[in-house]
């Protein structure tokens, strides 16, 4: 079949299309991430980034609790004639720790949340007891408590304990806790590095009669030992008269340690860094951090103040700081590429959802170019798409932009542009991936995220991005696109019709890669938002709608600083305590002579 001059091939698929690679491998797919964007290469990013905080391991003193809950029972438990086993000893000194808590603030949780098993606490001390059996009492679903639900991959990979070789810290989408295998490592002695945790946490609770009568060895243990003990070891209590381990806390994850000298410590302490440096730069431009200026710190150089009449503010970090925020920036070019993607996939859906009978490829393609499109780009941008979209090529669709290829100059867009990939993520978030044009501003954001990362990006950060894909076929990233674009459509791409770059992108990249990502239900991912049958997408009964991408450590980040004293949220605003400008300061000067 012809479309605006382009004959579609609707034959067998050829070996570039073909997706056969399935693999145990492959994440269980989930109806937040259908392309598996996020738990693929945006993931391996975050890894590498901020290695060993994770999005279900934000509080800080869970880090130096659970090396003290592990030397406790090997010290003062194990082999004796009480012994409970290591996975009940540690968990009856978390559920101690848990109560005593929300017992100290009042029946509520700590402050900053994230306290495991908080809600079932609260719940239990609405009738006020005496006493409380920490054995017979459950405050969370997994057997380890909060240790393996979330924060053993990261004391693992920081190498808290001995022999214990680097694991997953992948967050499994349907339970939001550890992957299984991560969780099934047996671990039982402290590294040195342990020790020095858990001596540190040890001397901010060791006079509470909990440890000083050494009641941790039993299971029934009275309230007001309970909230006296919460008043020391709470997470929040970090904070309160300078306890003995937020010291160490700081050196461990800004890997001033001895042990701490692998590159993937060494990004993880330039990541804080460069987020305590753009809190600074955030809140003199008047705005607070939060996961939108980040990204326009690091993608654009500038934050807009939407308060004072969208007031655009240029960013200059550190220059100490330059590799980091360029890795970041990266890790933002991929949301950008996912969000792009995942609203073409927003689009699909919408238009396959009421054909109970499939549509063939070549029907998408008329699907995806409705009659009223040209009517709601007008509605949404006041001006006029200079001809049919799907006739223009790339090239005329970025000069529409603002963007003149070959022109260094104009190769992208400022933040505040109408057009910018900062305006149109936005828009398609919001609204408009559900709308008639959602496939016009999710080209327009494509197109234009693949020109800035090849004029921006040098060989060092583009290769960095490029060890992130390890399976061709199921890893989708741009430097894998690119490559695809080029052996498709030849280095002149950007001359062919829209038409036919969005017949091959939506079918590679969006139906085939879902197709990848959820081929088999009985991995135990969400169903399906549609079947293929060769060249037939029949939609399910599920729904997509929100294409929007996350940076789920990002937060965990502000918290663990927040933790750390470094930071402080007043009134919503993220701002420096003058612990953190003295910190910035010093850090950013030994990274500068090391």
């Amino acid at each position: 079949m012809t479309i605006g001059g382009i004959m579609f091939q609707i034959g067998k698929p050829t070996e570039t299309l073909r997706l056969l690679h399935w693999t145990k491998e492959l994440p269980r797919v989930s109806e937040n991430d259908p392309l598996g964007l996020e738990l693929r290469v945006s993931a391996r990013l975050a890894n590498e980034l901020l290695y060993c905080i994770t999005s279900i391991t934000p509080r800080a003193r869970y880090y130096a609790f659970f090396p003290w809950a592990m030397q406790d029972y090997n010290e003062q438990e194990r082999l004796t004639k009480g012994d409970r086993g290591r996975i009940q000893g540690v968990l009856a000194r978390e559920r101690a720790m848990v109560l005593g808590a929300v017992l100290h603030h009042n029946k509520k949780t700590c402050k900053g949340g994230s306290l495991g098993g908080s809600d079932k606490a609260i719940k239990l001390v609405q009738k006020p007891a005496r006493s409380y059996d920490l054995l017979t009492w459950k405050h969370l679903n997994n057997e380890e408590g909060q240790f393996g639900a979330a924060y053993k991959g990261s004391l693992i990979n920081l190498g808290v304990f001995k022999a214990a070789d680097e694991v997953s810290e992948d967050v499994e989408a349907e339970t939001n806790e550890l992957d299984k295998r991560t969780q099934s490592i047996e671990v039982r002695e402290l590294s040195p590095l342990g020790l020095r945790l858990a001596n540190a946490f040890g001397k901010s609770i060791h006079k509470t009669a909990y440890v000083s009568q050494s009641l941790t060895l039993k299971d029934k243990i009275a309230s007001n030992v309970l909230l006296e003990f919460g008043s020391k070891a709470g997470l929040c209590e970090i904070n309160h008269r300078s306890p003995k381990d937020r010291d160490v806390l700081r050196d461990v994850f800004f890997a001033n340690c001895e042990e701490l000298n692998r590159p993937a410590h060494h990004r993880r302490r330039m990541s804080l860094l460069l987020l305590l440096a753009c809190v600074k730069q955030a809140r003199d431009a008047g705005v607070s951090l939060d996961a939108r200026t980040f990204s326009d710190m690091c993608y654009f150089d500038a934050v807009i103040d939407e308060e004072e009449e969208s007031t655009t503010h240029p960013v200059v970090l550190p220059a100490i700081l330059s590799d980091i925020k360029e890795r970041w920036r990266i890790f933002h070019t991929q949301g950008y590429l996912a969000v792009a993607l995942q609203s073409f996939l927003v689009a699909v859906v919408r238009q396959i959802g009421n054909k109970p009978a499939g549509v063939e490829r070549e029907q998408l393609a008329l699907l995806l170019n409705p009659p009223n499109l040209s009517e709601r780009f007008t509605e949404v941008f006041g001006t006029d798409l200079p001809r049919d979209f799907y006739e223009m090529t790339p090239r005329e669709t970025l000069a529409f932009c603002g963007i003149t290829l070959g022109n260094a100059r104009k190769a992208s867009l400022p933040i505040d542009a109408k057009f910018s990939e900062r305006q149109l993520e936005e828009l398609l978030v919001e609204s408009e991936a559900n709308e008639a044009a959602g496939v016009v501003l999710a080209s327009m954001l494509l197109y234009q995220t693949i020109l800035r990362h090849k004029v921006r990006s040098s060989d060092q950060f583009n290769n960095w991005y490029g060890q992130q894909i390890r399976n061709d076929y199921a890893d989708v990233a741009l430097p894998g696109l690119i490559r695809f674009f080029e052996s498709e459509f030849g280095e002149q791409w950007t001359e062919r019709k829209n038409s036919e770059i969005l017949d091959r992108v939506i079918w590679r990249f969006v139906i085939r890669q879902h197709q990848t990502m959820s081929y088999e239900r009985g991995f135990g991912g969400a169903a399906p938002l549609f079947h293929v049958d060769i060249t037939r997408v029949v939609a399910t009964e599920m729904n997509y709608t929100d294409p929007r991408a996350k940076n789920s450590r990002f937060w965990s980040a502000l918290q663990i600083l927040t933790d750390l004293g470094l930071i402080v949220k007043d009134d919503q605003v993220y701002e420096m305590t003058k612990d953190g400008e003295a910190w910035l300061a010093s850090e950013l000067g030994r990274v500068g002579t090391a």
